[in-house]
């Protein structure tokens, strides 16, 4: 029964879009829309999975080495649309770790996405500001910063703990790949992001992409 119900959606979904909206303390109301078979992740303003911003991810990959064997840190989980491209498309062979902040957003994820713990992804969830202080040396060999709330960046971005943070638990070699928005400045330190980036050790490619989004890609030097 579930199974025809399913199909029938789908099947309307091809007149007209078919959309949910779950209420989150964090993100504001989330919307899953159903729309000629595919499935999306919205905010009010923002799409958070399987829309733009798979698109803005999946172009910032393209910066970094495929079939990466080691640990994958995600910070920001949204639906969880990176996770197939990564799996799919770059060749990640790793065990993934997702920190989320939203336990709605977990939630759905996993009910409308499929995306929940399972062999090869944990998900955390916790304030991403706060894990990654914690975090062990050196661990990941790629580290995606997705840390939207809705069209906002947290302040936490501008902070240099946080910068050091990521520095500290990416591998000798590895990557990070942080999705942030082109009129947003954060100035760690007092030096503009980028400046502080490069002199912490990170080889730093500064992107526009999409006309909002501006993608840092950052490679540490090899010890």
């Amino acid at each position: 029964m579930n199974k025809l119900l399913s199909a029938g959606r789908r099947l309307l979904s091809y007149v007209l879009p078919l959309t949910r909206q779950v209420a989150s303390a964090h993100s504001g109301t989330l919307r899953v829309t159903l729309y000629r078979g595919h499935k999306v992740l919205d905010t009010a303003q923002a799409n958070y999975s399987y829309g733009t911003l798979q698109r803005v991810l999946r172009y910032g990959l393209l910066f970094a080495p495929a079939h990466p064997t080691g640990p994958v840190l995600l910070l920001g989980l949204g639906g969880g649309s990176v996770i197939p491209t990564l799996r799919q498309e770059r060749g990640v062979t790793g065990p993934i770790t997702a920190v989320e902040l939203d336990p709605v957003v977990i939630q759905v994820a996993a009910e409308e996405f499929g995306i929940r713990t399972g062999p090869g992804l944990n998900v955390v969830c916790a304030d991403a500001f706060v894990w990654v202080a914690t975090a062990p040396a050196a661990t990941f060999e790629l580290v995606v910063v997705d840390l939207f709330l809705d069209l906002e960046l947290p302040a936490g971005l501008g902070e240099a703990a946080f910068w050091r943070s990521l520095w500290h638990l990416t591998r000798p070699g590895g990557w990070v790949l942080c999705n942030l928005l082109v009129t947003a400045e954060f100035w760690p330190d007092g030096r503009e992001l980028p400046e502080f980036l490069a002199e912490l050790g990170f080889e730093v490619r500064d992107l526009a992409v999409e006309q909002l989004n501006r993608l840092l890609i950052l490679r540490k030097a090899e010890a």
